[in-house]
């Protein structure tokens, strides 16, 4: 890696799953014997960059959160809050206690994305020495449709659309001044780097590829685990 900062890492893992049902919070469903969550841990723990991991859940979740990850060992470098009532917050949340270790940088990702590789975040990292803030994504390549009521009513042009993904990165007095003002000035974007845009930020898109997925429904288990078993992060 040719840039290499001290970096802090949230994982939010706060959200209520509602889409995908059942008790079990969905970074704690099993993949391959691990919870999904295990995934983004495992990767971020093994940069030696990483100073600090913080992980974002409900407060009344905490605990079997924490019963999940004993398996795993103690990490020094690991802390868990209480996630916030938008992710905006519970993003906040994060980068309050990585403060403490005073990154350079700040990687935000989403406990439900685990099929993510070191060479994709190397490559997040390293474009931040020409950028405010960058995520990983990927370019639209489908017919995208424009709904009213219940039918279509035009298309879309897709030239210069991307699909945002996590992880994404940010120089952390950027990323916490501009959640903080976002949030002080009641913005609801609908991910960090949103925010960073608004307040006057360069993002760049990353792209990656679309084994990176979010696990929304249960049927992505199943497309979870095909990516990972042929990783060797599974």
């Amino acid at each position: 890696m040719a840039f290499e900062p001290r970096i802090g890492v949230a994982i939010l893992g706060g959200g209520k799953g509602v889409r995908f049902g059942g008790i079990t919070p969905k970074p704690l469903v099993h993949v391959l014997g691990h919870p999904l969550i295990y995934y983004s841990l495992k990767l971020f723990s093994s940069f030696n960059i990483v100073s600090s991991i913080v992980i974002t859940f409900p407060e009344e979740q905490i605990p079997l959160l924490e019963k999940a990850l004993q398996p795993y060992g103690e990490d020094v470098r690991r802390k868990i809050v209480p996630g916030g009532k938008t992710r905006a917050m519970s993003s906040m949340n994060a980068l309050e206690t990585l403060k403490k270790s005073n990154p350079e940088i700040a990687i935000i990702h989403d406990a439900v994305r685990p099929c993510i590789s070191s060479e994709e975040v190397s490559s997040l990292i390293n474009s931040l020495t020409s950028a405010d803030g960058a995520f990983l994504g990927i370019e639209l390549t489908d017919t995208i449709w424009k709904m009213g009521n219940d039918s279509v009513k035009e298309t879309i042009k897709r030239e210069n659309l991307v699909r945002a993904f996590t992880p994404q990165a940010f120089h952390f007095p950027i990323i916490y001044d501009s959640l903080k003002k976002g949030i002080e000035e009641g913005f609801e974007g609908t991910d960090d780097a949103s925010y960073v845009v608004k307040n006057g930020g360069k993002v760049v898109c990353v792209f990656s590829s679309n084994s990176n997925i979010k696990v929304t429904y249960p049927k992505d288990i199943e497309t979870a685990e095909a990516i990972l078993s042929g990783m060797p992060c599974a």
